[in-house]
């Protein structure tokens, strides 16, 4: 029997919106080196000084209060629960287990109309059929197999993202912050300016041909511009297909093989700590390869990520290679939204190829709509004031979900980072977290793991751990002491989910 660790969120304690009474401190904190973050202050401290280091220096983006959602969590006896305090229960989104099993048993019982109510919280140009919420057959001797949702409906994945908080008054909400590889590199976009920046390029992609139901191959690093993409090939019925930009020339040439796109949208080059990666040229091999097999791309439109390479150090092929900056911005603010079927395609993302080659995954949009925002809401106990980061990339399932689509649904401010979590020094994560006031941090293992190698500490921060993986119990251990008060190991709870297939 898997254990469990019972919680909704991760969540730091700097909210002010959601404050609850201190901790008593009962020492004064030594001051932290003026050299240092309090946030990643290595020292024996308990949680409560840490409670109070945090409090000396304010945040970016809203005052650390020695404040905190809940007490520290003890771990009960029953199963290897660890509860949530009554303070933070009272203010989530589901605040027991005996709701969320409720919750459950009615998506069960009456799925239909359990999922029609959160669907009808978005925006169709046309509303579903009632009797065909969900169409399934899951048994080959009766035909086809197929999973089909909201047949009927017309909707649009960017609109319901970008254009529905736009037109609900929240134009100057932050939608994104971008934290570059080096400390001193940041940047910012409203919904607004998101919405302008979407347009221009889904204008540019009509413009050069770039119809409904057409591929689009992204390959970009963690820039505001891969999110953009994404949303600008959704608002015009395109079918995005993102590949990790970490991938070889091999296996972008495989996916452009698949699809056949028009355009390919890559960037010159990004650092990644110290090294220097030249995606361009990754990009032009993997042209050469797709040719051979009778695959042209007449464009390739390449953003400048001067911060890495500038433009005359970049390999170039006339006629088919295009500069963003020289194209994009001459195009209108304003673009109307192709309204498309439920069940049509809104990207393909591959397998990771773990069990043979790599498959393409067709995923549709609303279903993928309703679900990567349901997920997001409860999963990670969304409230409007959040600050929001996944250190996921979007070339994987983790990133299209909870760093573009799940967060914007929700009308979130989500942080997108472009370095690695260990440079220049192995305290960067928690200078982020400093910078910008994050409340929900969203991340692996594997990266946990590394910070207690490190000896990092912060203080009254919330995780929530995915990614399938075990995170072990002197990792819980480690986040419990460093008054990491939530947790949530998706590893278990999928494990145990398929443990009874």
């Amino acid at each position: 029997m898997a254990q469990y660790i019972y919680a909704t969120t991760a969540r730091c304690c700097c909210s002010s919106a959601r404050a609850h009474p201190a901790i008593p401190l009962q020492a004064p904190a030594p001051a932290p080196s003026p050299s240092r973050s309090p946030l990643r202050w290595r020292s024996a401290m308990g949680a409560s000084d840490r409670l109070a280091v945090a409090a000396a220096k304010p945040r970016h983006a809203a005052p650390c209060a020695a404040t905190v959602l809940g007490e520290p969590l003890p771990a009960s006896d029953d199963h290897g629960l660890v509860h949530p305090s009554p303070h933070f229960a009272a203010q989530a989104l589901v605040s027991s287990p005996q709701q969320y099993l409720e919750m459950y048993q009615r998506s069960i019982d009456d799925p239909a109309g359990f999922w029609s109510e959160i669907a009808e919280t978005f925006y169709w140009k046309q509303k579903w059929s009632p009797e065909e919420v969900c169409t399934e057959n899951l048994d080959v001797t009766k035909g086809p197999i197929k999973i089909e949702w909201f047949k009927g409906g017309k909707t649009n994945i960017c609109h319901n993202a970008v254009d529905r908080y736009v037109e609900a008054g929240d134009g100057a909400k932050i939608a994104m912050y971008w934290e570059g590889n080096e400390p001193d590199q940041d940047g910012k976009l409203t919904y607004s300016e998101l919405l302008d920046k979407v347009c221009q390029l889904a204008n540019y992609l009509k413009s050069v041909g770039v119809e409904k139901g057409e591929a689009v191959v992204i390959y970009l690093p963690m820039l505001m511009e891969l999110p953009i993409a994404m949303l600008a090939c959704a608002r015009i019925g395109a079918v995005h297909s993102v590949v990790f930009a970490g991938f070889s020339a091999d296996a972008i040439a495989q996916r452009i093989i698949d699809c056949k796109p028009k355009v390919v949208i890559t960037c010159n080059a990004v650092k990644r700590g110290l090294k220097l990666i030249a995606l361009k040229d990754i990009v032009d091999a993997s042209l050469v390869e797709s040719a051979k097999n009778d695959v042209t791309v007449g464009i390739c439109l390449t953003y400048e990520n001067h911060l890495a390479m500038k433009k005359e150090d970049t390999q170039w092929i006339a006629g088919r290679d295009v500069w963003w900056e020289d194209v994009v911005p001459n195009f209108p603010t304003r673009c109307d939204v192709e309204w498309v079927d439920a069940e049509d395609p809104l990207f393909l993302l591959y397998t990771s190829g773990s069990t043979g080659k790599p498959k393409g995954v067709l995923h549709t949009t609303g279903g993928y709509m309703v679900y990567a925002a349901t997920t997001f809401k409860h999963a990670f106990d969304y409230k409007p004031t959040d600050i929001y980061w996944c250190t996921a990339d979007c070339g994987w399932i983790t990133g299209h979900s909870y760093v573009t689509y799940g967060p914007l649904l929700n009308g979130a401010t989500v942080l997108v980072y472009e370095g690695a979590p260990n440079y220049p020094d192995p305290g960067r994560c928690w200078d982020i977290v400093d910078k910008y006031g994050v409340t929900i941090f969203y991340t692996a293992p594997t990266l946990i793991r590394s910070l207690m190698r490190d000896g990092s500490v912060v203080c009254c921060f919330f995780f929530l751990v995915c990614s399938f993986e075990h995170l072990g119990s002197s990792s819980v251990k480690w986040c419990t002491e460093a008054a990491l008060l939530f947790l949530t190991n998706f590893f278990l709870i999928y494990r145990e989910a398929f443990s009874t297939i």
